[in-house]
């Protein structure tokens, strides 16, 4: 299993969505990225990095990233169609790093930002690479407000949550409805500002006990790290996270999905445990 960072950027996200996107990409190379660029310069790492204003415009390459990325930063605030960047160790290599964003599923004005972690960044028993993929969490998310954000190993890599696949929920409708609905929950969730406010905000949340870590982001929204490391969210761990979050989870039965048998959550309707 490989770790992955998802966020939701809408209309309400701080700065707007082309900050988000900005912000994301921009952490991600400070961040799980840092002196990739350098390797770059020196012929030991390459990246692809691209964006694609919208479906019928033409790709924009960026290439080398070290000396492309401030044109693509500028171009990640018009609010591409797509993006993407690839860290690889030889030229058109394996992906180890694979950090995108697209508004094709989500649709627009809306827009998906996600970050793969290679199988060489880290281990998911590893306290220090899962306490660095937080730390990418909080500087990507800490001036956004996103409208739903998380960190897990447990879903396939696309625009759908655990609670989408397993509710039979569409994207766009999850997406549209994500400041009144949590889009899903995973070892590392992020509850946009709308939802923090109606669960007590972080004071209360981090006094359930349900939470390894809870960090208040500085534009609104909460940060919440269920354990240490992703090894350790145990299905005990999954319950405590469901427990808490339940009145903002979106309500149904939930079917079990033959085809992602690695998706984690509580098997139980929200709705049933709400007063």
């Amino acid at each position: 299993m490989r770790l992955r960072a998802i966020a939701t950027f809408d209309v309400s996200t701080g700065g707007g969505v082309g900050h988000g996107l900005a912000t994301w990409f921009g952490a991600a190379l400070a961040g799980p990225l840092r002196g990739r660029l350098e390797q770059e310069q020196q012929g030991t790492a390459f990246f692809s990095a691209s964006t694609r204003a919208t479906e019928r415009s033409p790709r924009q390459e960026y290439q080398p990233l070290a000396t492309g990325w401030e044109a693509m930063r500028q171009e990640l605030l018009h609010e591409p169609e797509t993006a993407h960047v690839l860290y690889m160790r030889e030229h058109l290599g394996k992906p180890l790093v694979h950090v995108r964003s697209s508004t094709i599923r989500v649709r627009r004005p809306n827009a998906e930002a996600q970050l793969l972690f290679g199988a060489d960044c880290g281990s998911l028993d590893d306290v220090a690479f899962c306490a660095g993929a937080v730390e990418f969490l909080v500087a990507a998310l800490d001036t956004v407000n996103p409208a739903f954000a998380w960190l897990g190993a447990d879903a396939p890599a696309s625009e759908e949550t655990n609670l989408d696949w397993v509710l039979g929920r569409r994207v766009r409708d999850s997406v549209r409805e994500a400041r009144k609905l949590l889009r899903g929950y995973s070892w590392t969730t992020v509850c946009p500002e709308e939802l923090s406010v109606r669960l007590g905000g972080p004071g209360a949340l981090a006094a359930t006990g349900a939470f390894h870590r809870v960090v208040p982001l500085s534009a609104g929204g909460v940060i919440l790290q269920a354990t240490e490391t992703v090894a350790a969210y145990t299905d005990e761990a999954v319950r405590g996270v469901f427990e808490v979050l339940h009145s903002v989870l979106p309500p149904g039965v939930l079917q079990f999905d033959p085809a992602h048998p690695e998706l984690r959550y509580f098997p139980e309707d929200a709705s049933r445990f709400r007063g």
